[in-house]
């Protein structure tokens, strides 16, 4: 079949299934995006009702979807608004229409994973800017990727046991796995108490000093983390088109919303590792320490949004610092996604950074990609805010009595 009439017939199907749309708009309310779409949801899921094919293929919004899932919690007919958007951008990826930055990050993703099982932040950088996409903030991109070619020379692999093992301190660990009790980046070995598996994703992996930070307030909180080597990326940068090549019968521990929803999708149970260090904290007696008396949250689009601001103010709670929220939206819009970086700030970056400079507070984010994005747009607009990464403004403080003064 065609592939124009491929789509169609698609698009036809979209239609049949969701007849029952009746246009109230709540997927769009719901939308974490929604300020930064041209049509939104409900206007894309009426072009799908009306099989205007054509037009919805010509739409950025399909590409600046994060695929969050909102639109379908809220829809009260209890249709799969989000499945319906992927599907139509698995149709677009027959289609040479106008390309977007986020629809040309989105095949620049997914022809590498097709092939590689990370996404190389160089590499996809030269292949935008091969295509014609530059970053808006050529200076903060050129910075990252200074940093990203000086960490890998700089790099020294863990030597590997005779059955393939990693081995961290002479002793072999469990195949596949880098265990937190290694060295960390102050170059001692820390005991941990509790031992859990952890996917660290794409991101983590090539920033080397956060994902020392990352092992460092784990290790010192005695909470090891089971590091799976080659683990590969979770396939969230590709858009549905690869998934996650790693499973677990485990539940694992993430640092990276897009990670916990990917790999969930692929059927390995996740647990955000910030939620875990803090309830880890809370039950073993341990305080966090801060680098400032107060924060604004930052949760990005893709997490259980109600879940991670609890984790932040939880964290605020045992480093005794003040957690600054206002209406919930302004802590849980979208940075940018895929398209971040090319297509400059987002609305919901540029009043979530108002916010921040008007009450002289940094922002803290559970994610590493929200956390260069915010960066980026602080830069753009000559802002004087601090964004940091959660272990960036969070660390161990030690056991509470101690602390506290209860124990010599």
């Amino acid at each position: 079949m065609p592939s124009s009439e491929a789509v169609r017939a698609e698009v036809a199907t979209l239609a049949a299934e969701n007849l029952i749309c009746y246009q109230c708009g709540q997927c769009t309310a719901a939308c974490p995006s929604g300020h930064d779409l041209e049509q939104g949801p409900r206007r894309l899921m009426r072009l799908i009702l009306t099989e205007q094919a054509e037009e919805l293929l010509e739409s950025d919004d399909l590409w600046r979807c994060t695929g969050c899932g909102s639109c379908s919690a809220a829809c009260p007919m209890e249709l799969d608004v989000a499945g319906a958007l992927a599907r139509l951008r698995a149709a677009g990826r027959t289609r040479g229409a106008r390309r977007c930055p986020e629809r040309e990050a989105a095949m620049v993703a997914t022809r590498r994973l097709a092939g590689h099982d990370t996404i190389d932040s160089v590499a996809f950088g030269a292949s935008m800017a091969a295509r014609g996409f530059l970053p808006r903030d050529v200076l903060s991109a050129a910075g990252a990727a200074s940093r990203l070619v000086r960490d890998r020379l700089a790099r020294r692999p863990l030597p590997a046991s005779p059955n393939g093992a990693v081995t961290t301190g002479g002793e072999a660990a469990v195949p596949g796995a880098v265990d937190a009790t290694a060295p960390t980046s102050s170059g001692t070995a820390t005991p941990a108490t509790s031992s859990r598996a952890f996917f660290a994703g794409c991101a983590l992996l090539q920033d080397a000093t956060a994902h020392a930070q990352t092992r460092d307030v784990a290790a010192g909180l005695g909470f090891s983390l089971a590091e799976a080597v080659g683990a590969g990326c979770c396939g969230h940068p590709s858009r549905g088109a690869s998934s996650a090549g790693f499973t677990s019968a485990e539940t694992v521990v993430t640092v990276c919303p897009a990670c916990d929803r990917s790999l969930e999708e692929s059927g390995t149970r996740t647990t955000p590792l910030w939620e875990a260090l803090v309830d880890h904290a809370l039950r073993g007696g341990h305080d966090l320490r801060a680098t400032g008396p107060a924060f604004v949250p930052y949760v990005g689009c893709l997490a259980e949004r109600d879940r991670a601001i609890d984790a932040l103010a939880g964290a605020a709670a045992l480093a005794g610092v003040e957690c600054l929220t206002s209406y919930p939206s302004l802590h849980s819009g979208c940075c940018g996604a895929l398209g971040g970086i090319y297509r400059g700030e987002t609305h919901a970056t540029r009043r979530l950074l108002d916010y921040a400079a008007e009450r002289s507070a940094p922002v803290v984010t559970t994610c590493l990609l929200c956390r260069d994005n915010l960066r980026s747009a602080t830069r753009r607009r000559r802002l004087s805010v601090r964004i940091h990464f959660w272990p960036e403004f969070f660390g161990s403080a030690g056991p509470a009595e101690a602390i506290d003064g209860r124990l010599p």
